[in-house]
């Protein structure tokens, strides 16, 4: 009996030293993800500094699940990236002065789509599911969704204005370049409000630096808003592998609170505020 406890302990002794002496990077490996999160399921969890994973082509892949900058307001100072100065035009300076979404309502208040620009610099988590021909974007906000085309296509002459705007792609090197045309002037650029208009063009770029993060760019022209282009800079890293997208309704908060008039309906402006 003594024996064969002595065994035992001394088994235990030597397994434990076994694990303690196994350098933290196998151990690493030793993890697989699991069914709680969003990458693929019973892999080895991916090393964030490494190899850009890319497309059949050679292109890199932007497929993921990532971090978005947060930015309540685009010229806050305490987030790098922001824009030191808006230039306004007479027109955008109005529109910026006279912003009052409690008494005017807000269309993001009334659930009606963020279109790019509150999206990628809201709260809520965002997905790209990329091949060679689609850039496909997966807001958990409202579920919403929109889709890049990246077949060589112009835009959509015959598209009518639309929140989120008729979006096409292409390559310059590894940068992937996105520019969105064609919005129908409601969104803002973000949650404070600062305004566009229906002349406004999107021009945003997208490089994955190593396999959790991409550098991304957003470029704003609107020569009826803003007397000159600014640019936005972002850093995104991949969200954590064990969180999923869930489903969102904006409408199953609100609902009571807009028939009630707590929440002001939104409504279009119109006259020489129209955008």
């Amino acid at each position: 009996m003594k024996t064969r406890m002595f065994m035992t302990v001394a088994a235990s002794a030597m397994a434990a030293l076994l694990l303690v002496s196994t350098p933290a990077s196998v151990q690493a490996q030793s993890q697989v993800t699991t069914v709680d999160g969003w990458y693929k399921y019973g892999v080895p969890f991916p090393d964030m500094n490494g190899p850009v994973p890319r497309l059949a082509s050679g292109k890199p892949d932007f497929s993921g699940q990532w971090n978005t900058t947060r930015r309540g307001d685009i010229t806050d100072t305490r987030i790098p990236g922001y824009v030191a100065q808006m230039p306004y035009t007479a027109w955008g300076q109005r529109q910026w002065d006279n912003y009052d979404p409690v008494n005017q309502g807000d269309y993001a208040g009334s659930c009606l789509p963020f279109g790019w620009s509150r999206t990628v610099h809201g709260p809520r988590l965002m997905r790209f599911v990329h091949t060679e021909d689609l850039l496909l974007v997966l807001a958990e906000q409202d579920t919403w969704f929109h889709t890049v085309y990246l077949d060589g296509r112009p835009h959509d002459p015959n598209m009518f204005p639309t929140w989120w705007g008729d979006s096409v792609g292409h390559w310059d090197g590894d940068t992937l370049v996105v520019e969105t045309t064609n919005m129908n002037g409601y969104i803002k650029l973000d949650t404070i409000g600062h305004p566009i208009s229906s002349q406004a063009k999107f021009t945003q770029t997208f490089k994955r630096v190593n396999f959790g993060t991409i550098e991304h760019t957003f470029t704003v022209e609107d020569p009826k808003t803003y007397t000159e282009p600014f640019t936005i800079h972002n850093t995104w890293p991949l969200e954590p592998l064990q969180i999923k997208m869930l489903e969102y309704s904006c409408m199953e908060g609100n609902l009571e609170n807009l028939a009630t008039g707590s929440i002001k309906p939104w409504t279009p402006p119109e006259g020489e505020d129209a955008p």
